[in-house]
């Protein structure tokens, strides 16, 4: 009996050895295809912004052109909003690709305002010029639409539904970037 006892209890050993083997190897795979998202996903996806989800802030600042512009009067449309500074490094690639973005998508019901925010004013300003985007350029030299905006890092691009809610928010710019942008941009403009 004691041989049968052992036998048996032996081929469970071995089946649950055989069990955690399997485990092992399906943990293993599993952190792999983990690994392979987490390396493929956007900047913001490990911590989504509070700001998804909430209407964006209103507020009106002066254009390159001299014109006040208010987020609010966009209503309807979707609006992608850039934060830049001059002094960040990336900015430059981002203008560029948010001027190719701006050309393809504004008569489809885009619009896109860069918002230089910087303390000099005059420096901005000729940054500005020197990028040359068919875009709208606005400035803010206070803190309260960053603050409202939760700006701690630029460029921060967000991107704002028809009714006036935020539904996406990226912190920096990498080539790649605007293929997010646009796939995003095109969901919301067949909303």
């Amino acid at each position: 009996m004691d041989n049968g006892v052992t036998s048996v209890m032996g081929g469970v050993q071995r089946r649950g050895a055989g069990f955690a083997a399997l485990g092992r190897r399906c943990l293993r795979a599993s952190v792999c295809a983990l690994a392979m998202l987490a390396a493929s996903a956007p900047p913001c996806s490990a911590a989504p912004s509070p700001l998804i989800g909430r209407e964006a802030p209103d507020f009106v600042l002066k254009g390159a052109d001299g014109r006040n512009l208010r987020l609010s009067e966009y209503r309807g449309q979707v609006v992608l909003l850039n934060f830049w500074a001059r002094w960040v490094g990336d900015v430059r690639p981002a203008m560029a690709a948010l001027d190719r973005i701006d050309s393809t998508y504004r008569r489809a019901g885009l619009v896109v305002l860069g918002i230089g925010v910087d303390d000099d004013l005059q420096r901005s300003r000729e940054f500005a010029e020197a990028m040359r985007v068919s875009y709208p350029i606005l400035f803010d030299t206070g803190t309260d639409l960053g603050r409202r905006y939760l700006l701690q890092k630029m460029p921060m691009t967000v991107l704002v539904d028809r009714s006036g809610v935020i539904r996406y928010c990226n912190v920096g710019f990498k080539r790649g970037d605007e293929r997010t942008y646009v796939d995003r941009i095109r969901e919301l403009l067949r909303e």
